[in-house]
């Protein structure tokens, strides 16, 4: 059987869990069949493959009662039902599907940054109801086909002080301001900052604390105005204050909205336009260069990007990285950087010419 045949099985044999745990009355095959077409589970399924299901349910440890019933010509039918005994006395009905719990086990990976948080608590919690509802054989089975989904790369866990997070969050939460002492990277010494902290973001494997600096006096100075990342691996303290204050209308999912990467300027974004080369099109479609692009394949197969906004400070880079097989269209004082920054760059790889000493003239004796 292949991996997705497994997961396929996997996924029929949990609802065929919840649904014996909710029957009141043994099922037969036709009765296990209707019910997991009305969940959407199957469409067509052969008697045979749904009779595996119920001896796998049996291997892993659950005690299913098979017993005979009529069917509606008076025919003997077998029926199956989840009795008390080995492997299903302590166990209750479901009130988590599989997919989910399946779902929230995959998740656990993505959320490693946040080990110690209430979030990472939570995910751990609802797993730990696994066991209310899959014998350990079961659970072992299903965690041996977690090989199928690798994270790369792995995120770190527990890089980041449970305490402080769970400080931050609480702030947060309570909109109230917190003290940072914050190194930033062109400093070697950390710095006292007091911010209202908006949200956490998990980005590239890494938290930062989005929110706006609260210790500037001059409200009309634009770093006031300015959404700030706080990279919590440069955080050496983070204390909750007394200072309340009202969170913004606009969130940060939406401030990020224009963004490529964690970027957001109190400048207004502007229009690109981007032609690429025909070879890294389908990159351009598959990875998409900006979140808000619009794809135009042309007749050569090149393909115009259309980015209605953007940042210069995020633009420029992803356009050096794609170096020849990416021309920028507009704007045109961004061409200009642009070639001005590839002539900086000729100019580093370009051979140094010797510099010719002029030859002395032999000296009349």
């Amino acid at each position: 059987m292949d991996s997705l045949s497994r997961h396929e099985q996997l996924l029929r044999v949990f609802h065929i869990i919840d649904i014996l745990f909710g029957a009141r009355r043994p099922l037969t095959i036709a009765d296990l069949k209707e019910r997991l077409r009305s969940r959407g589970v199957i469409e067509d399924m052969s008697d045979k493959n749904l009779r595996r299901d119920i001896e796998f349910l049996k291997r892993f440890g659950y005690s299913l009662k098979a017993t005979t019933t009529k069917g509606t010509r008076g025919a003997p039918r077998q029926a199956w039902a989840i009795e008390p005994g080995r492997g299903a006395a302590e166990l209750l009905a479901p009130s988590i599907s599989l997919p989910e719990l399946l779902s929230l086990a995959a998740a656990r990976d993505f959320l490693a940054p946040l080990a110690g948080t209430m979030y990472w608590r939570g995910i751990s919690q609802v797993l730990a109801k696994m066991e209310t509802v899959a014998t350990p054989g079961l659970i072992e089975y299903a965690e041996s086909l977690r090989g199928g989904l690798v994270v790369h790369p792995s995120p770190s866990k527990g890089r980041y002080k449970s305490s402080m997070l769970n400080a931050i969050n609480r702030a947060i939460s309570s909109s109230v301001a917190i003290e940072l002492d914050y190194t930033t990277r062109s400093s070697e010494e950390p710095r006292a900052y007091l911010i209202q902290p908006e949200a956490l973001v998990v980005y590239e494997g890494s938290i930062y604390i989005a929110g706006y600096r609260a210790d500037i006096p001059d409200q009309t100075d634009p770093r006031s105005r300015a959404l700030h990342f706080f990279k919590m691996d440069r955080v050496s303290r983070a204390k909750p204050t007394s200072r309340c204050f009202d969170k913004r209308e606009e969130s940060v999912s939406s401030l990020l909205s224009d963004s490529i990467t964690l970027y957001r300027s109190i400048a207004a974004p502007r229009r690109y336009r981007i032609r690429v080369s025909p070879e890294r099109v389908k990159w351009a479609c598959e990875k998409p260069f900006h979140p808000g692009q619009k794809v135009r394949v042309q007749a050569d197969g090149s393909a115009i990007l259309d980015i209605e906004r953007a940042w210069d400070n995020e633009m420029i880079p992803q356009l050096l990285a794609l170096g020849s097989a990416a021309k920028l269209l507009e704007p045109e004082d961004v061409r200009v950087r642009l070639a001005e920054e590839a002539r900086a760059i000729l100019a580093q790889y370009e051979p140094r010419r010797k510099k010719k000493t002029p030859r002395r003239k032999p000296v009349a004796k």
